[in-house]
């Protein structure tokens, strides 16, 4: 991994140019660089440096709070040895200075030189003032980096507010670009949601996230499995490095600021009210200004630690006696109604540590808490201190739903057995069935263990309900949750219903009962029944009514202050579906950077599902090359978590690209891992993976058998009424080049919504029609990313098509849009694309060697030789060994 000093610079481009222009322009004196530490501001100085130090002289200058008091001490280094007379002279140590950086006596055309300040806050005050005179004659540029502008002796401020000097504040990195660094330092890819929880963690500060990789390896939480990184715990409080760098963050904190700093980290969130009333509002303010504490302005203006490192880090320092007093002191003005749902957390979890008793009842619902949090950890220590028997079975419940999240199924399993049948109240006969479903999905996904599960379900609900009515106690707002209850009894039916796909027959039942709860205000009922009627129309062609289905459930999520986030991840999968298939792009990496992952800590979980959507997006844009590497962290994140059954369909995906590339090693070894899971998923997810696998069988062996098998299933899916199934697997069929399945295509496509369906509709006429023209414009200006997909296998068609006719002018046509888009940088997809291995086998053919020969050279059966030069001759619309020119293979 690379060291600190070495690191690339990442997401600092634009400030980089932009820096480079003010420096180059005749009208500014310099650049003032501004960013707390570790943000990245000596990297880009030292990328500024190398760029021009080819144009200009460069002299570096060092402040440092040692030299504050030394007049010119910072410009020591620059200077000749004076005498005493002369270091008392401002005059003298300017023209000495002047005399080392421009040696000709400034006065010539040379171009003024470069001054780089580092720790410009650090300047001593002559120092300062003697820079900001030499700017201001024009003599030098200056490039000043500082964490405070307020911090720099005046002079210097003075010129940047009157604009003589530019000012660039560095921003946090964002997710992509913390990602982005994080690939190039573990070499390989990373699991989106990985970087993500590293970016959040971090705050995007670049020295952080560096630090953070380090010990997560180090510990064991960032792990790699088949060459993907991924993390697979919660991190550890900051140790080795990062915790150095952090304390030295802390280090020049008064005793009283860094009091005021305990209290905050360890009742976090800290209401201002309160720590008003503790009387650390001025501490408040010198730490907010140290950028060491946030404020939070809605609602309740609540403190936190500025980055999660710190909070950690001041928790873990803190002694138990000691934070035992500071519990003492905040609890006394506390008010009980001033409490957030994640402060309950680090209010009990502090309690605990302090060995302060919690009341049984609040102690489960941190545990409940914890879990919508996925903090394994915590859930399984706040549901253990549970003793009280009536409570027992909730508390049970929550530690399986503790050990599902931490992916201990068996352990799960042996919890949640019987709580259903066993439950006293509503909330527990809900989770224990909720978790129970998707337990059973993961073992075997068979219809009959669901319906058991929602007739546990409908039982429990009854003999609850008929206890309340025996005992007289069954209130107004009892009813209202046992018709909650049997409201979402009815939606797991109607959800495995459409599971089986029986989308048609469900799509009636799910609108009544979203009617149901919209009038009864059932916000839990409304967001199921919204993302379940989002999937029978995603299911049936309908992806644009269902984004908009989809995005409202979505919406309740996030808006519900957590209270839903155990259904995050199932309201997330069936709305990027949704969103692929609309073709919404835009809405894809906005819901997956910047909405989600923001909402929720339930990132590490969703990795899966996250990183196979933006695979899918790549795939539709064309762009093959970035979809595996995503693929292959989707695989990775899924093996862990895929409640919705995808992994067999990323694996035989990623086959299909494997081989394609020419990797039929990979390629095998991902069809072998996708041989070993069992079928998972809704009756249309199976019959896409079983698509997908024969097609990258095809891919492998290009067996006309495995192609009528892809179109039987093409058939079934046909018979069963799934429609977006079907149009998945006909284009399957269609790329790999089965002509039967035109006239079925052209009509799905007419009731497939979204650009796909679009664009093979365009597609399908112009093959039927016998359009050269129509597939070569389609190829050559594709209306979108879909369109543009599909370019390789229109000049193909179009290839087939001339040939076939015997038109040489309209074939010759074609051939050079083929020879000219390979032979461009950055290729557009409209080329038909030949794999790595067809490349190899057509050069040689090219140079002359008949097909044993290549057969030898390249360890493969000739047999293997003739069907690529079969598919590479189909591909290039030649029919002669003699066609195949370097030209025409794009060389």
């Amino acid at each position: 991994m690379q060291g600190f000093a070495t690191q690339q610079l990442v997401g600092r481009e634009a400030d980089l140019q932009a820096v480079l222009t003010d420096l180059r322009s005749g009208e500014l004196c310099g650049a003032l660089l501004v960013a707390e530490a570790g943000m990245g501001k000596s990297a880009l100085a030292n990328a500024v440096v190398r760029e021009l130090e080819r144009e200009l002289p460069v002299f570096r200058i060092h402040a440092s709070s040692a030299l504050t008091g030394i007049p010119f001490g910072a410009l020591a280094p620059l200077l000749p040895v004076l005498s005493a007379d002369e270091t008392d002279s401002p005059l003298a140590v300017m023209r000495a200075l002047l005399g080392r950086v421009r040696p000709a006596g400034g006065q010539d055309a040379s171009p003024a030189p470069l001054l780089v300040v580092d720790d410009a806050h650090a300047l001593d005050e002559a120092s300062a003032d003697l820079l900001s005179q030499l700017m201001a004659s024009g003599r030098v540029r200056m490039l000043l980096l500082t964490r405070s502008i307020t911090d720099i002796p005046a002079g210097i401020p003075a010129q940047v507010w009157s604009g003589a000097i530019s000012r660039h504040q560095l921003q946090p990195l964002t997710e992509t670009q913390v990602q982005e660094l994080c690939t190039k330092v573990l070499g390989g890819p990373v699991l989106s949601t990985t970087s993500a929880e590293l970016a959040s963690r971090s705050g995007g500060n670049p020295m952080f996230v560096l630090a953070l990789v380090a010990e997560a390896r180090k510990s064991g939480a960032l792990t790699e499995r088949h060459g993907v990184w991924l993390m697979e715990n919660n991190a550890d409080p900051p140790e080795g490095r990062l915790a150095d760098l952090l304390k030295a963050h802390l280090s020049g904190l008064s005793s009283t600021e860094r009091e005021a700093m305990e209290i905050i980290a360890l009742a976090e969130p800290l209401p201002v009210a309160v720590a008003f009333k503790l009387g650390l509002h001025r501490s408040v303010d010198a730490l907010t200004a140290a950028n060491l504490v946030s404020v939070e302005d809605e609602g309740n203006r609540l403190l936190r630690p500025r980055h999660p490192l710190y909070g950690q880090l001041v928790r873990h320092m803190v002694p138990a006696a000691r934070s035992a007093r500071l519990r003492q002191r905040v609890q006394e003005v506390m008010p009980d109604d001033m409490e957030s749902m994640d402060g309950l957390l680090r209010s009990v979890g502090w309690s605990l540590d302090c060995g302060a008793a919690v009341p049984e009842a609040q102690l489960l619902r941190a545990a409940y808490m914890a879990n919508n949090f996925f903090d394994s950890d915590f859930a399984l220590r706040a549901a253990g201190e549970v003793k009280d028997p009536a409570l027992l079975p909730a508390a049970r419940i929550q530690k399986a739903r503790a050990h599902y999240n931490r992916a201990n199924f068996n352990a799960a399993w042996e919890l949640v057995s019987g709580t259903v049948e066993t439950a006293a109240d509503l909330t527990t006969a809900k989770l224990g069935t909720l978790l129970r479903v998707q337990l059973l999905q993961r073992f075997t996904g068979e219809v009959d263990g669901l319906k058991e599960a929602c007739a546990a379900w409908e039982a429990a609900i009854r003999r609850i309900e008929t206890a309340a009515e025996s005992s007289g106690t069954l209130d107004e707002e009892q009813r209202t949750d046992l018709d909650s209850s049997w409201r979402g009894a009815s939606l797991l039916e109607a959800l495995i219903e459409v599971s089986a796909g029986n989308h048609r027959g469900m799509e009636a039942p799910v609108r009544d009962l979203l009617a149901q709860a919209r009038q009864a205000g059932d916000a839990e009922a409304v967001m199921v029944s919204l993302a379940i009627l989002g999937e029978i129309h995603s299911c049936s062609g309908r992806a644009e009514s269902a984004v908009t289905l989809t995005r409202e459930a979505l919406g309740i999520v996030a808006h519900s202050e957590h209270r839903f986030l155990t259904y995050y991840q199932f309201v997330l999968h069936r709305h990027l579906s949704a969103l692929l298939w609309a073709g919404y792009w835009d809405e894809v990496l906005s819901t997956v950077h910047k909405d989600l992952l923001a909402v929720s800590r339930s990132s590490l979980r969703v990795g899966g599902t996250v990183d196979m959507c933006l695979a899918v997006m790549e795939l539709r844009r064309g762009n093959m090359e970035a979809a595996l590497p995503k693929l292959m962290a989707a695989i990775e994140g899924m093996r862990t978590h895929d409640p919705d059954g995808n992994l067999p369909v990323a694996l035989t995906i990623a086959a299909q690209l494997a081989a394609g590339a020419g990797d039929l090693d990979r390629a095998d070894e991902l069809l072998a891992d996708c041989d070993r899971v069992p079928p998972r998923g809704t009756l249309s997810t199976r019959f896409i993976a079983r698509g997908n696998r024969l097609a990258a069988g095809y891919a492998r062996t290009g067996d006309p058998k495995v192609l009528a098998a892809l179109r039987d299933v093409g058939d079934q899916a046909e018979e069963h009424g799934l429609p977006t199934a079907e149009f998945e697997l006909r284009c399957l069929s269609m790329r790999a080049g089965d002509p039967t399945v035109m006239n079925r295509l052209l009509k799905l496509s007419e009731d497939i919504q979204g650009p796909r369906g679009r664009a093979v509709n365009v597609f399908a006429r112009a093959v039927l029609d016998q359009d050269v023209s129509a597939l070569v414009r389609f190829a050559s200006e594709p209306a979108d990313a879909d369109a543009g997909a599909l370019g390789p296998l229109a000049l193909q068609e179009a290839l087939r098509i001339a040939k076939t006719a015997g038109d040489r002018a309209q074939l010759q046509r074609v051939q050079r849009m083929i020879g000219k888009s390979a032979a461009e940088p950055g290729r557009s997809p409209a080329a038909p694309a030949l794999t790595r291995r067809e490349k190899d086998v057509a050069g040689l053919v090219a140079r002359g060697y008949r097909n044993a020969e290549i057969a030898g050279q390249l360890f493969l059966s000739v047999r293997t030789v003739e069907g690529h030069i079969y598919r590479i001759f189909e591909k290039l619309g030649i029919s002669r060994r003699e066609e195949l020119t370097a030209e025409l293979m794009g060389e």
